[in-house]
């Protein structure tokens, strides 16, 4: 019986959380499944890879399973969302579009009169979880699906957001370093470039992603590894060397610390 808990947990888990404040992340992490994060009451500022999103009422934000994400708060009021997570699996090939979709356009916006259709939804998704009848979790995947539609019909596909001088310039910075991961990208070479004292960017940058400029870095140079050590078997040394880490030990523990895994143990298991 817990073996079966477990393989349906692997296909889709529900969560639905309300607290006083935003939860802060100490620090970057990865899933091996995708996520879909739905804000209903606050303000939060979600770090997907290289792009830095705000998120307010009736949004949703993608995260694609393995890619770095973290989520910081906004503003000091209460924050109530609903968080999903699911396997490919629970989508199935016929919905494999609509994730496809998502992965390229992960801010998902609606308008107003069209929220409430999903919420309805996920209401359902919450109701099948908590009695657990027979066949729940095959209905939460077929809600899932429809959810899935929905979302694609009912998106805006434009921004309402006016990003402020300093958003973008920092989102400049996130993606210049996740596409350079492998050159300088010391303060000083940083700051230099975006015209800011060392201390001005060091701050201006942790305020608008919640991650301190080392630690995205290291989020960007391991999410390179990772790439390197799934696309052919090449030495932990040589990827470290690769993505911009003088130190392969050094490399190992962050690998490590973001992955839950080393590297070494990582590209066996993905090469299997």
């Amino acid at each position: 019986m817990k073996m079966d808990i477990e393989n349906k947990e692997k296909l889709l888990s529900f969560h639905r959380s309300v607290r006083d404040h935003a939860l802060v992340m100490p620090q970057a992490h990865m899933h091996d499944r995708h996520e879909m994060y739905f804000l209903e009451k606050g303000k939060i500022r979600y770090v997907v890879g290289n792009e830095i999103y705000i998120l307010e009422p009736g949004d949703m934000i993608f995260v694609p399973k393995g890619e770095l994400h973290k989520t910081t708060g906004e503003n000091d009021g209460g924050v109530e969302r609903l968080l999903f997570d699911f396997s490919d699996e629970a989508v199935g090939e016929e919905c494999r579009e609509y994730i496809e979709e998502l992965k390229r356009d992960k801010l998902v916006r609606f308008p107003p009169e069209k929220v409430y259709k999903l919420q309805d939804i996920f209401r359902k998704m919450e109701h099948e979880k908590k009695h657990q009848s027979k066949g729940y979790v095959q209905l939460q995947c077929l809600y899932l699906r429809e959810a899935l539609i929905l979302i694609s019909r009912y998106r805006l596909k434009e921004d309402r957001t006016e990003a402020s001088e300093s958003y973008r310039i920092i989102q400049d910075a996130a993606k210049y370093i996740s596409a350079n991961f492998n050159t300088d990208l010391s303060l000083t070479f940083l700051a230099k470039k975006y015209a800011m004292s060392p201390g001005h960017f060091s701050k201006l940058f942790k305020s608008v992603t919640g991650a301190g400029l080392s630690e995205y870095i290291n989020m960007a140079r391991i999410s390179a590894a990772e790439k390197l050590l799934l696309d052919a078997p090449v030495s932990v040394t040589a990827v470290a060397t690769a993505c911009g880490f003088n130190d392969s030990n050094y490399f190992a523990a962050v690998f490590k610390k973001l992955k839950g895994i080393t590297p070494k143990k990582f590209a066996m298991m993905n090469r299997l």
